[in-house]
């Protein structure tokens, strides 16, 4: 394992952590805090990781159009979860843990999003968002959200290697052909 990819991992598993912790705590005060601790973990968690991961790499933070890219390419994976999260969240008993649940897996797939980009080069495009959104969803497929098992170091260095510092047409076909590879 490479020392990015150990703090890359660190990065997110920290994050997943703290966003299970916040999202437990809004889980037990019910609506609406739930939802607004949805909306404040883009401020507190997933921004921020997005440019811990990015410095790993040595690329500079993004601006607004990288993150219109970002948001364009995983907005479905993004309202499924607050979905999924917001009808089985409100469910007493069951709700809990599926609101940590739900957090870790969405920390988790985006940061990986955020890894596979970072580890790409500094632009960020809405081509390479799409696929490697897509790839995330075939190895982490969202019917599995309340089964979500973090991945193993194993798969993050094989997902963060796999593309490190890829031309754009390289990496669109290194993430295609893993895909490819998914769906035979």
């Amino acid at each position: 394992m490479t020392i990015r990819t150990a703090k890359v991992y660190d990065i997110i598993d920290g994050k997943a952590g703290s966003n299970v912790a916040m999202q437990g705590l809004s889980g037990l005060m019910g609506f609406p805090f739930t939802a607004v601790m949805d909306i404040t973990v883009f401020f507190t968690h997933y921004g921020p990781m997005l440019n811990d991961i990015r410095a790993v790499y040595s690329r500079p933070p993004i601006g607004k159009d990288e993150l219109r890219h970002i948001v364009k390419g995983c907005r479905q994976d993004l309202l499924a979860d607050m979905v999924l999260d917001k009808l089985i969240g409100n469910i007493p008993i069951l709700g809990l843990p599926a609101n940590m649940i739900c957090a870790r897996a969405m920390t988790w797939r985006l940061g990986l999003l955020f890894g596979m980009l970072s580890a790409r080069g500094d632009e960020i495009n809405s081509e390479h968002v799409l696929l490697s959104v897509r790839l995330i969803q075939s190895l982490f497929p969202q019917t599995d959200s309340l089964l979500f098992k973090k991945p193993t170091v194993l798969t993050v260095e094989k997902l963060l290697s796999g593309v490190e510092d890829a031309e754009p047409e390289t990496f669109s076909m290194k993430v295609q052909r893993a895909l490819d590879q998914l769906a035979s």
